[in-house]
């Protein structure tokens, strides 16, 4: 009777320290909401040291939510419909730090700007909100004039061009409906013809690194070239 009472009491006492750790984990992941609230807050205010405090501390919640080391989140760990407000929220937040970076000269400043723009991509592109965020990357190139214009400009290559690699690549200087245009030309007038589908594969397969070489021209070159794309694109359609 002493070994059953021993036994049972050393169950409850488990018992009752899982269920101590379950309430502590609750409350943690309560807490992050309040973080990443506070850490957009403080973003807007100037505060930035703080604010990237706070989304630090997010993060290191939401890492141990997950059951995954630091810096391995992914969106596969979230359940696309379930958790679609927390995968825009990440994003949202992914996009801020890449701005505090892209505020510092310092070399280093660009390997951080990079990895978080690369989580930034990552968490948007599928995603229902990937046009949005192609968006706010074409407003930030054209309007706000970052620091570190190339790893932006490959972000924006990544969500916003599609298969348009040459037109993608300048049309922050484009013509809003170039992109359009072209794709109405390659989807009613190329690809229903042999001829055009050959055009179209060698687009492809050339397409890709004209588009490369684009992104690194001077900006003067690239708003000539956007000009000319966006004449071209007229008159065809």
């Amino acid at each position: 009777m002493a070994e059953n009472f021993k036994s049972n009491a050393k169950r409850r006492a488990q018992q009752m320290s899982e269920r101590a750790q379950r309430e502590r984990q609750e409350e943690m992941v309560k807490r992050r909401m309040i973080l990443a609230r506070e850490g957009t807050l403080l973003y807007q205010g100037g505060k930035y040291q703080e604010a990237m405090d706070r989304f630090a501390r997010y993060f290191g919640i939401v890492e141990d939510w997950k059951g995954v080391t630091s810096g391995t989140l992914h969106p596969s760990h979230f359940d696309g419909k379930k958790d679609s407000a927390e995968l825009l929220l990440i994003t949202g937040i992914y996009w801020d730090i890449s701005r505090l970076y892209d505020r510092s000269k310092r070399k280093e400043s660009e390997v951080q700007l990079k990895k978080y723009l690369d989580c930034f991509v990552l968490f948007s592109k599928g995603m229902p909100y990937q046009h949005l965020c192609s968006e706010m990357l074409r407003k930030y190139l054209t309007q706000d004039k970052p620091v570190h214009r190339g790893p932006f400009k490959d972000a924006y290559a990544a969500l916003g061009g599609g298969k348009c690699f040459i037109a993608s690549s300048v049309n922050e200087w484009a013509d809003p409906a170039t992109l359009g245009r072209l794709r109405g030309l390659r989807d009613q007038v190329l690809l229903p013809n042999r001829l055009g589908r050959v055009l179209v594969r060698i687009y492809y397969g050339l397409g890709p690194i004209a588009a490369g070489v684009m992104r690194r021209m001077p900006v003067f070159t690239q708003k000539i070239l956007a000009r000319q794309i966006d004449s071209l694109a007229r008159v065809l359609t």
